[in-house]
């Protein structure tokens, strides 16, 4: 009976015990919410914004081609004969009619000094008969004698002429020489390779494209060509001449592209990639990163006065990093581009400076 009342007396103590923790617990919490010590609220969302912008976009077509030269010729002497000078320089340009090289010329010169002599004399010959003519002293059968034997004399000097200028060989056009082979003393001939030519001011682009693309392409459509060469420089031409007929192996269509040259970071035989430019436009654009997807709907957020904006848009084409849009979206909104995934429209959001932006980006 004793043990049984020590036991009540127990469990009595232990309820006045829990009792009184609870009131203390309540009356120190109240307290505190009095004094204001409650949990601080969260401040705005830190984000960086890159502002949309208008860019040109296009729709291209590839190929790849070879470089050639407007006009390119191998040169090869007018005539046979010794060598007796070269003037050419390799890689030098020279203008049209400037001497390359010079075969001995003594020949053709004495034979040019015979032809004017005979000239001259069947000249003197003709006019004398002709002003006897007037008086009736000569008859019409010796003028025409006469005048034949002149204009015999005349052609034989026109070919002595020319058989003197066959000494010299000249450029054709304005270009850039090559290489040569050929030496002073060296005797040469008509069939003599003594060097190239190529008019490199403007490069001419040989390529071809699929033919389904045949009725989108015309003449003067732009072209843009990169090279490896020169990784850092598009070279821009338009289409110069279209093939009239299609590929039958290949169902291809050839095509040639004009593209100026005027500093000559092109040469003949360089292999190009070419961008055939189908359609372009401009339009709005706005960072690749900004853009979420959620289901079939494309969207971004916008800051506006401390607020993000969601904003659903319609993506196109993408270029350097930036991709097409459309939608309420204009050139210069502050779209966002950091912390995307805790971003949500209508969110209160403080858009950091660049340089802040920079030094509180976590470390790579």
């Amino acid at each position: 009976m004793m043990r049984a009342l020590r036991v009540l007396i127990g469990l009595l103590l232990l309820a006045g015990a829990g009792f009184g923790g609870f009131v203390y617990t309540s009356d120190m919490l109240a307290a505190t919410q009095d004094s204001g010590g409650g949990r601080p609220e969260r401040g705005p969302l830190q984000v960086r914004t890159e502002a949309a912008q208008t860019m040109r976009f296009a729709e291209t077509v590839e190929a790849v081609g070879t470089a050639r030269a407007r006009e390119s010729v191998m040169l090869h002497p007018p005539a046979a004969g010794r060598v007796t000078e070269v003037a050419i320089d390799p890689g030098a340009r020279v203008s049209e009619g400037d001497v390359l090289l010079r075969l001995d010329d003594a020949e053709a010169r004495a034979r040019l000094t015979a032809t004017e002599a005979t000239l001259t004399q069947t000249r003197a010959a003709h006019d004398r008969l002709q002003a006897l003519s007037r008086s009736g002293s000569v008859t019409e059968a010796n003028l025409e004698a006469a005048r034949a034997d002149m204009m015999r004399a005349e052609a034989e000097h026109a070919l002595a002429e020319t058989a003197l200028r066959d000494r010299t060989l000249t450029a054709p056009f304005a270009g850039v020489v090559g290489f040569t082979d050929v030496a002073r003393g060296e005797l040469v001939d008509t069939a003599t390779e003594v060097t190239t030519l190529d008019d490199l001011s403007v490069i001419d682009v040989a390529f071809s494209v699929p033919e389904r693309y045949l009725s989108r392409l015309a003449r003067g459509q732009l072209v843009e060509l990169t090279s490896a060469a020169w990784p850092d420089r598009r070279f821009i031409g338009e289409i110069s001449a279209i093939d009239t007929r299609v590929d039958e192996t290949t169902r291809a269509i050839a095509m040639r592209a004009r593209v100026p040259n005027d500093d000559r970071a092109l040469t003949a035989g360089m292999f190009l990639r070419a961008a055939l430019v189908l359609d372009e436009r401009q339009a709005t654009a706005v960072p690749e990163r900004a853009l979420s997807v959620a289901g079939d709907d494309s969207y971004i957020h916008i800051a506006e006065a401390g607020t993000a904006r969601r904003v659903s848009v319609t993506t196109g084409r993408m270029a350097a990093g930036m991709i097409e849009v459309s939608g309420p979206v204009q050139p210069g909104d502050a779209v966002i581009v950091t912390n995307l995934a805790n971003v949500s429209d209508g969110a209160d959001v403080e858009v950091l400076a660049a340089e802040q932006a920079r030094l509180e980006a976590p470390s790579q």
